[in-house]
């Protein structure tokens, strides 16, 4: 292409046309010149859409959270949505996703609904926000929907870090416990046995254990380390991909004391959030339960909403359907049971997350007071075990040199 400057442009760009005369009309538009169009393969059209949805770094809660919050701001001082949605991608400081509103506007401009647009970068918007887009469509009330949505995303981002901020401290404390445990079977140990041998003690079984533990690093050390980063690969593709190891994982992880109150209060607060914005935007009781356990991420939880869904679809009650599922606090059931009998569920579900949501926040502020006493008792444990195995036959030798 050719544009009014003289310049030749080239490259691949997606457009929503079937036929090269309108690709031809878009690309003139702004007295472009058209030199050469041609329609991108089967093949070369998917790797096309793979890299523009693949290479892509993941849209964060927090970044789309605000910009459907200016969007609404937008809309609601009655600019019109086309224009809205060119302030905003003009504001974007990521390329890949001013790509994707540009294509939205596109969309718009050649008769599609927003949520039509919306849902064709389905790789980039969560179902949630595209249900309240097409309901606020359908009902004139798109600002206040696009506020709503921005709201949850805020809210489900707060839920999510205060979890991995809780659960990051025992990891880092184990790891580094790890860490100091390999050190010394790898760098003290050796020496200290070292010592023993020029003094030809005699070595208890406590420590003959510690040093058949310290050659074990010293040989297969690089082992380990290959080991230990190629089972943490695998752990996390599996947890990912494999639904039945995820589901034993998850089953763990909620059984573990600190780590399962943690894992229970943060699905309890997003379920209870979920559940509660999407019964306020008018979606019905069995297709809420639907996206719910298409969004948690604990596959536990998800089993437990599917057998929630097929309860309902067999005409049980809300409550009753909760109640079966057994992984629901009785708090939660009896107030869903008041917001079914009172017609004001929505309001008794947003009540429900804000309680966990704070039983969240104040989990993650005592943790440190929680866990200490298991580290120390872990940690002493286990250097109490090698100091024993180390200094035994220190007192063995200098209770022999008291004697002789």
């Amino acid at each position: 292409m050719m544009k009014p400057s003289g310049e030749v442009v080239s490259g691949i760009v997606s457009l929503p046309y079937e036929d090269i005369l309108s690709v031809i009309s878009y690309l003139e538009g702004g007295e472009n010149t058209t030199i050469f169009v041609k329609k991108m393969g089967v093949f070369s059209s998917f790797i096309f859409r793979f890299l523009k949805t693949g290479i892509h770094r993941k849209i964060e809660r927090k970044f789309l959270a605000e910009w459907f919050n200016n969007l609404s701001m937008m809309i609601k001082a009655g600019m019109p949505l086309a224009t809205a949605l060119e302030e905003s991608a003009a504001g974007s400081d990521r390329s890949d996703f001013k790509s994707n509103v540009n294509d939205m506007i596109l969309n718009i401009r050649q008769g599609s609904s927003f949520s039509a647009a919306v849902e064709r970068q389905s790789h980039i918007f969560p179902k949630t926000a595209m249900y309240l887009i097409r309901i606020g469509e359908e009902s004139g009330t798109l600002d206040d929907r696009l506020k709503d949505a921005a709201d949850h995303l805020t809210r489900i981002q707060a839920i999510i870090s205060d979890t991995r901020q809780a659960l990051l401290y025992p990891f880092f404390v184990f790891v580094t416990m790890g860490g100091g445990m390999i050190f010394w079977f790898y760098y003290v140990v050796p020496k200290i046995v070292g010592l023993f041998k020029d003094m030809d003690v005699t070595l208890p079984p406590l420590t003959l254990f510690i040093i058949a533990i310290s050659k074990f690093v010293q040989t297969y050390f690089f082992e380990i380390i290959v080991f230990s980063f190629l089972l943490g690969v695998l752990t996390v593709m599996l947890y990912k991909n494999f639904k039945p190891f995820k589901k034993i994982l998850d089953g763990v992880f909620l059984k573990i004391p600190v780590a399962g109150t943690l894992i229970q209060a943060s699905s309890l607060a997003f379920i209870t959030e979920y559940f509660s914005l999407l019964l306020n935007a008018g979606i019905d009781i069995i297709q809420s339960v639907k996206i719910l356990e298409e969004s948690v991420g604990n596959e536990i939880y998800r089993i437990k909403l599917g057998e929630i869904k097929t309860n309902l679809g067999a005409g049980a009650s809300i409550c009753d359907s909760f109640t079966r599922a057994r992984v629901f606090p009785g708090f939660i059931c009896r107030m869903i049971n008041i917001g079914e009998i009172s017609g004001t569920l929505p309001h008794q579900l947003s009540y429900i997350a804000r309680d966990y949501k704070q039983k969240l926040t104040t989990l993650v502020a005592g943790l440190g007071k929680m866990i200490e006493p298991l580290v120390l008792v872990v940690a002493g444990i286990m250097f109490a075990v090698i100091m024993a195995g180390l200094f035994l036959p220190i007192y063995d030798l200098v209770g022999n040199l008291g004697a002789m």
